[in-house]
This record gives structure tokens, sequence and C-alpha cells, in this order.
């Protein structure tokens, strides 16, 4: 990789994160005064501190903090989240700012005289970003409500931090040594994947370490494991409890900020470097007021495919030990009950003269084994011996799992996708349809769906005809599909279509966002959809009402291509049922309900690996978090 195309950043990385902590700890007891919104989609908390006076401490969810000198102007009405941190937090003071710990999620611990729990005042640095306020256990304010299947981020619920992967800064060799040495992609990539370092962060301990980040990561991973932990080391030392700020530029054009002299930049004689007291002071000038650039060359796609499938085998081999070691436990506890029975039976009629009932744990040496009392103890030993039998059919599969993903990773990387020419797009008048979700069914039908509560009630009063279909999953707030006749034909829709149809529904309705595998829908005729309710009951916009008889259509999976078909002579972009997209057309990604946190990232991601703009592809995709395969 060339010097001159080395990434800056759009946000804080994790080591960000940890200097900016460190610096705002270091203005020890400080006290909140008014909370503003500030330009840019942040927001600004006004502080007084007994050492540096008064100060404003920035936070940008999703981008950056900033603790800088406090502005004068502010917007005169603050807006709802801004008015609920002025609610709880005016008067409180900062006690504590723990060490992020690896991640890119920022805890202010605030104390208030009236209020006797602890308010944590929490950022999210990553993704589309969050802010969030808790009371003790519970959360009282959340700028963006969300709920996963672990967590949920919304007022009342319990305060529970996102999923963490521990931090880098915190391995050993050994452990070093281990990620690089069962990796399957570059130095670089196994740093910035595996180990949560991000990019930048990656290429700048490599360039410390002096090692080549397009080398494979496991050549040498016995030798190159402790330079990359003394390169983390030195890092962490470098940036230290008082953090300064460096701000790389060339010319006047911003490149990157960091909170240590970076080795990496130091590479490139045309790129000066300018030392701030603080790291805020650089942050600021960064992040909010750096003059226009041209953005860096899109990371491989193809390279993250590969990386993301790393970290799944990963996954599946953690699983595998998990697993071998519980049934090699259950096992060893039934083969104990048998190896020291009359212990064991001695022990259980002791319990049983106590009155003992239902299961008691019961030991013998070392070794305490739960059982049924009041049952001989066979009936124990072959409990434990039939739970670990079901565990050893999850081994199994968790076993061909991971063959799977070693094949996988055995291929080489596919090749990079065709990229469809804006203009070319651009000077297509656009059809009818394409401003609804829409797909051909696998038998060439036309099928359109709405967008939301107007587009739901425009498709069904102007395109529903009386040889079409009505679809709609059994999820409320699911959009109205119509299935269209084909023109000059006679032959009524098959079950294909129609359950195709059904998916298509299903995926595009609040399903998705939830995470189910699967849920049901329905089809009718023309004719039994009405705006006509029951005597007095008010149809809202965008519902219908649906008379007669409903065709079931069970089990629909949550799950979409994303790729081409050919319309009228030009190439769309489509999200459909995989069946239909593999019939009509290509398919590029296969997608199912994921982690919301990391859509953004993968929405890049995909936009660069199918050469579209990612507005282009938002449009295309359901609400909610996703996992892409490649077809």
């Amino acid at each position: 990789m060339a010097e001159a195309t080395l990434p800056g950043k759009d946000r804080f990385t994790s080591l960000d994160t940890l200097a900016f902590a460190r610096e705002l700890r270091g203005i020890g007891r400080a006290f909140v005064d008014k909370a503003f919104d500030a330009p840019g989609g942040g927001y600004a908390i006004a502080l007084r501190s007994p050492t540096q006076g008064r100060r404003e401490l920035r936070l940008f969810p999703g981008r950056y903090a900033a603790l800088v000198p406090e502005r004068s102007l502010h917007p005169e009405e603050p807006g709802s989240v801004a008015r609920e941190l002025r609610r709880l937090l005016s008067g409180a003071s900062i006690a504590e700012v723990p060490d992020p710990g690896g991640e890119r999620y920022l805890e202010i611990v605030l104390r208030r005289g009236d209020v006797p729990e602890p308010l944590t005042l929490a950022v999210e640095l990553f993704g589309s970003g969050n802010l969030l306020i808790a009371r003790g256990p519970r959360l009282v304010a959340v700028a963006h409500p969300k709920t996963w299947a672990h967590r949920s981020v919304r007022v009342g619920a319990d305060y529970v931090r996102p999923p963490s992967r521990g931090s880098p800064f915190s391995k050993g060799v050994s452990e070093l040594e281990a990620a690089l040495a069962q990796s399957r992609t570059d130095r670089v990539s196994t740093l910035a994947a595996r180990l949560t370092l991000g990019g930048p962060i990656a290429e700048e301990v490599l360039a410390r370490a002096g090692l080549d980040g397009r080398a494979p990561a496991p050549v040498d991973a016995a030798s190159t494991a402790p330079s990359i932990h003394r390169a983390l080391s030195e890092l962490l030392t470098e940036v230290g409890e008082a953090p300064h700020g460096y701000l790389y530029a060339r010319g006047e054009e911003l490149l990157d900020v960091e909170p240590f002299a970076s080795v990496r930049w130091a590479r490139d004689p045309t790129v000066r470097r300018e030392e701030l007291t603080t790291f805020s002071e650089a942050v600021e000038r960064y992040f909010a007021a750096q003059l226009p650039r041209v953005a860096p060359p899109a990371p491989d796609p193809r390279v993250a495919q590969r990386a993301e499938l790393e970290r799944q085998r990963e996954r599946q081999f953690g699983a595998i030990e998990q697993l071998e070691g519980e049934v090699q436990r259950l096992n060893g506890l039934a083969e104990s009950l048998y190896a020291n029975y009359e212990a064991f039976e001695a022990r259980r009629v002791e319990a049983l003269g106590r009155g003992a009932t239902g299961t008691v744990a019961l030991a013998v040496g070392p070794v305490e084994v739960a059982v049924r009392v009041e049952e001989p103890l066979e009936v124990s030993a072959r409990a434990l011996y039939d739970e670990a039998k079901v565990l050893q059919r999850k081994l199994k599969g968790a076993r061909e799992a991971l063959v799977d993903s070693d094949k996988r990773l055995a291929e080489p990387l596919p090749e990079a996708a065709p990229r469809i020419e804006a203009a070319e797009a651009r000077a297509a008048r656009p059809l009818w349809f394409e401003r609804y979700r829409w797909f051909l069914s696998s038998e060439g039908l036309l099928v359109v769906g709405g967008r939301d509560a107007a587009s739901n009630d425009l498709i069904v009063r102007r395109y529903l005809r009386p040889k079409d279909r009505y679809v709609h999953a059994d999820v409320h707030g699911a959009p109205s599909v119509v299935v269209k006749h084909l023109e000059g034909g006679e032959a009524e829709p098959t079950e294909a279509t129609m359950r195709e149809a059904g998916q298509f529904s299903v995926c595009f309705s609040k399903a998705w966002r939830a995470g189910l595998a699967a849920t049901s829908a329905f089809w009718v005729t023309p004719e039994q959809v009405s705006k006509s309710g029951a005597s007095g009951e008010f149809v809202a916009r965008g519902a219908w009402v649906i008379h007669g008889t409903k065709h079931a259509m069970p089990d629909l999976p949550t799950e979409l291509a994303l790729g081409t078909v050919e319309v009228q002579g030009r190439t769309l972009w489509c999200a459909s049922p995989p069946a239909a997209l593999r019939a009509r057309g290509r398919v590029r990604y296969l997608l199912s309900p994921g982690e919301e946190r990391e859509r953004p990232v993968l929405e890049v991601e995909l936009a660069g690996a199918l050469g579209i703009s990612r507005s282009r592809l938002q449009a295309l995709l359901p609400a909610g978090g996703l996992v892409a395969r490649p077809a």
C-alpha cells in the first residue's frame, strides 16, 4: 500500500476512546451546569471544574468526544435529548470515568446530592452511535431506543453494556501468537478484525513493530508476536494519563488525528505533524473543522468477508472446546458415581434421613455430584450420560460447521464485482414499480410492496386488479404486497410465487428487526380487501380489512437475496427471496437478520463490493441488523 493512501479516520478508535477517558478523568470532580444541542447531531454539556474552570463536554455519538473551552453561543431551545440531559444531570458531579477496556464505549459516572444512586452517562462511539443515561441499574433516558435478543436499550430496561470482545492491549505474547497462528488472513486484517484494533491502529502497530502488514499472519507468528506486544505496550505508555494531540496534514488538508506521535504517517515526507497540548483540542479541530478531503480507496470487501468468516470460525472453535469440556465433565461425573458407588450411596441414604428431597449435591472427596436423592444412583448416572449424549450430537454439528468454514477459507477470493456505471443509471428513467419495494418471482410475475403507510394505501388503491393477489405477513405493520397477474395469461400464480411473495412481506416486516428465523403470511383475492371494517371500526392509513378466508402460508424464512435482474433491457438491483432471484437474475449476497450495531460498517462494505452508493443500498434493505454471506 502506498504511503500516500494511508487511511485516516471518520470516528474514534478504541485507543482514542481510552485517551479521551483519561483526559476527562484528569479534570477531577467537575460539576454539570446545563446541556445543549451541538451542531452536527451532537450534545454539549457545560461543566465547572475547580482545576480548569468552565469547560464544555462535546459528545457526538458514533463519531467522537472532546473537552473544550466553553462556547458562548448555543441554540435557544434544546431538543428532547438535551432536555433530558439537563433534567437528569444538572448539579451532578463527575465521580468516575472508567477505562473503556479496548471498546469504543465511553462511560461517565456522576453523583447528585438529591439522587442516592449513581448516574451513568454512556456514549456509543461505534456504528450509528447512541447516548443513554442510567440511574443505578435502570435506563432513564435513551437517544435512540433499540432492542436486540440479548440487550434492550429502552427507558425502564436494565442497563447492560454492549457485548465486549476483550481489550487487545491486555493480551499477552502467547495470546497474540495464537491469534496470528490461527488466522488465515494477512497481519493487518488479523490485528484489525480478530484483535478488534481497527484499521488505523493495526497499521500503526505493525509500522512500530517493523512488520509488513500484507504478509500472511501465521508466517513467523512466534517471532512477530513479541514485536507486536511491545508496540501495543509502547502505544499505551505514550498515550499516558494526560495525552497530547497530534494532527497530520498535507498542505491545508487535515488527514488524521491521534493521541500519539504516529510512525506510519512519519514515513510520508509530504505529511506534516502538529503537536497540541491536549488530545481534545486536536480532536475538535480535526472532526469539527477539517476541510473536505479526497476519500481514501474503499477497503476490498472480499478481504472483509474473509475476516468475518475467520471470526465465525473462531466462534465455532470456541463452541467446540466448550462442548468437549462439558461432555467430558458429565461423563466423568457419571463414572465417579459408579467408581465410588458405596460412598455415594451412603451419602444419599444420609441425605434421605435428614429429610432431603429432589436434587441434592453429594460430595465424596474432591468430587461433588448432583443426584436425585429419592431415586437409585443409577437413575442419576443415566441422566448424566443422556445429557452428555445430547451435547455430543451438538458437538458433531459444530465440528461439521467448522469443517465447512475451513473449506470456505481455503477457497480463493472471488472476483471483484462489476460496477454498474452511475451515469447510465441516472440516464434511465425509473420504471413505475421502482419507487416501491419489488421483485420478479421465479415464474416472472411482478411482486410489489409498500415502503410505508402511504405507499401501502397507494399500491392497493392504484395497482390491485381483479386477477392479482394481495399478500400480507402475520405481523403488525408489515407491508401490503401485490402479486401482479401476468398480462395476456390466464394461469393463476402458483404456490411457489405466492410463498415467495409471503416471504418478501415477512422480510420487510418487524419480524426482521426482531430477529425471527421464520413466521407466517397469508394471501387473498382483491375482492376480499377493503377499507370497510365492522360498524364503527376505524381503519388506519396503510391498513386494510380482509373479509373471508385467508390462505395461510406458514414457516416463511426471514432470508433475502441481494443481486441484479434484467427488466426491460435494464440491469436493476433487487432484494428478493433467494429462489426468485436465482431463477430470474444473479445472486450476489444472501442476507439474514443480525446485530444492528454492526449495520453501518456492513453497509459501507456491501456498497463498495457491489459498486453502488450506500443510499441506493439502504433503499433495498429491510430495517434492522444484517448478516451478509457471499452467494
